[in-house]
């Protein structure tokens, strides 16, 4: 019995582009699939957009997001919640899919029945599908959850294809997150922990779009952003700790807070900075001269120095060199310019 894919999409006013998303799954080789689409209160013409692929293929499930937060992870397990397939995966309404993505993804799920997930590679594009033949990212000789604290993460979101069964046992998509919801998902789906395999080998099967107005790019300092980054980071220490792997992982945690904690303070954010400096004081990730480091930058940042203008850079350099870096620290997207197919 062919097993059923369904593709969970949150929308929100992407009337302009999600024509390219459609077409592309309803070109796929493999026919088992429905389309779960959840709006999100679009106040463009989305709705209607939807209700006219619901019309034309049964294959297609609209809905409107009925439960508070506002936001693409709660409107994903509203779909999760709601979807009849075997396997889930994940699909924005401005990236697209090789015709092929789905045959590939199932059959490799089929040689394996003992996983929970699969991980693909996948291709960023500009205009047009493979116009920039630039891979998200490739398999290392490094543990993959180093490699997510590190900013050097495998994939993203749209890079797995779950058992359905197995993507509700470790708790789905937490819904209080603004930014690093994927990044949140695969930090606890590797300490749950699950069993997965990585299929860097295939043809690359997704194309994720490099927008300036994606939802990841747009405010990626507003406060609500800020704080939830906070609260990945936190959530990652203190699950380390509970398990008894904090020292296996310093290197990383530090990289990564130093990436959280550099950001806060560039932002002016100070209700995010103190909270994350006095958790990394209690939890000892830094020392307390480091911590007086990232004070005095956060000084410099706020106050103009009268009689020491070259304080600023110095203060600067010293408290973002503080996590000295074992592991690629470059993020993925900086990274991926030397990953030309």
């Amino acid at each position: 019995m062919s097993k059923m894919v369904s593709i969970i999409t949150p929308s929100y006013n992407r009337a302009y582009i999600i024509d390219d998303t459609a077409r592309s799954i309803f070109n796929q080789t493999y026919p088992h699939w429905e389309w779960m689409i959840v709006d999100d209160g679009s106040t463009d013409d989305s709705w209607e957009k939807l209700q006219q692929y619901a019309a034309s293929d049964s294959r297609v499930k609209i809905y409107k997001r009925d439960r508070e937060p506002k936001g693409a992870c709660v409107c994903r397990n509203i779909a999760v919640e709601k979807c009849s397939g075997d396997y889930v995966m994940f699909l924005d309404t401005d990236d697209v899919l090789a015709s092929f993505c789905l045959q590939q993804r199932v059959h490799a799920m089929s040689e394996n029945e003992a996983v929970d997930f699969i991980i693909f590679p996948m291709l960023l594009f500009k205009n047009k599908p493979d116009d920039t033949k630039l891979l998200w990212n490739i398999d290392k000789e490094v543990d993959d959850l180093e490699r997510i604290l590190t900013g050097d993460p495998i994939c993203q979101g749209t890079g797995t294809l779950w058992k359905k069964k197995s993507f509700v046992n470790v708790g789905m998509w937490r819904e209080d997150l603004k930014l690093w919801q994927d990044i949140e998902l695969h930090i606890r789906s590797l300490l749950h922990p699950v069993v997965y395999e990585k299929k860097m080998k295939l043809e690359p099967d997704v194309f994720l779009r490099i927008s300036d107005d994606s939802l990841s790019r747009v405010g990626f300092y507003s406060t609500p952003k800020m704080e939830s980054r906070a609260a990945v980071y936190m959530y990652a220490c203190t699950e380390l700790i509970l398990r008894n792997k904090f020292e296996q992982y310093i290197d990383g945690l530090r990289i990564m807070g130093n990436d959280v904690i550099t950001s806060a303070v560039q932002s002016k954010n100070e209700d995010v900075l103190n909270k994350l400096l006095l958790f990394c004081e209690k939890n000892n990730i830094y020392t307390s001269r480091e911590i007086q480091s990232f004070r005095q930058y956060q000084k410099a940042m706020k106050y103009r120095l009268y009689k020491l203008p070259y304080f600023f850079n110095k203060i600067k350099d010293k408290a973002t060199s503080v996590a000295l870096p074992k592991a690629n620290t470059v993020s993925t997207i900086q990274w991926q310019s030397s990953i030309k197919l």
